[in-house]
């Protein structure tokens, strides 16, 4: 029984190395300025990758890092990733985003990484705007929403999704579109259903926006 649970002890140590790897070897390997990699403190591919996506022209007049994710949970991935930067790069509630569309707001501070609340977290609130009209998006019943918009308001199928600029995070990042439009049981206000398109399980590279509200 003793030799059975040390076999099996030991398998489990092994998986685990195995999956945990490369976050690991990047968390403790890349070296502080990790927004101008060298080749020694990345592997050859992920060099590539990083000065490719730095070419991304982005929308916004505003500071922003490049930079990869160090962590997703593959259960637990529409919650929070962990990216690579953290104080020493000055971050603080920055948004995060991904080909101009926003992935989530940086939440937890280490030294050297940190961890992003995504919009897809049912904890996330963040203030958006539809043409002229300021709503309210979570993510419900494995959907993202936009709520607290009154039923009487002018909003169509297709219409595009920003921030608001309300709070902390940069106005104007783009979301997604109108999927459909519903109203609550009392017909006061909109239930506006979000076309995301971003798949965040196959996202490697985020882009940090650093200018904060």
């Amino acid at each position: 029984m003793t030799k059975f649970i040390k076999e099996n002890y030991i398998f489990l140590v092994v998986f685990l190395l195995i999956i945990l790897k490369e976050p690991i070897y990047r968390l403790f390997t890349i070296k502080d300025n990790i927004y101008t990699p060298t080749r020694c403190a990345l592997t050859e591919q992920d060099y590539n990758k990083l000065l490719e996506f730095s070419e991304i022209d982005l929308i916004y007049e505003t500071d922003y890092l490049n930079t990869y994710i160090i962590y997703k949970d593959i259960y637990n991935y529409l919650n929070e990733i962990t990216i690579r930067g953290g104080k020493d790069q000055n971050l603080d509630k920055n948004p995060v985003i991904y080909d101009n569309t926003l992935v989530g707001v940086v939440d937890k501070v280490n030294k050297n990484s940190s961890t992003v609340k995504l919009i897809t977290n049912k904890n996330s609130k963040i203030s958006v705007k539809i043409n002229e009209q300021i709503g309210l998006l979570e993510y419900k019943n494995d959907k993202l929403i936009v709520s607290n918009i009154s039923s009487d308001a002018k909003i169509n199928i297709g219409d595009q999704i920003f921030t608001s600029g309300l709070g902390n995070i940069h106005e104007n990042i783009y979301i997604g579109t109108v999927k459909n439009i519903l109203k609550d049981k009392k017909n006061i206000e909109l239930i506006i259903e979000v076309n995301y398109d971003l798949k965040i399980k196959d996202i490697d590279y985020v882009t940090i926006i650093k200018e904060t509200i």
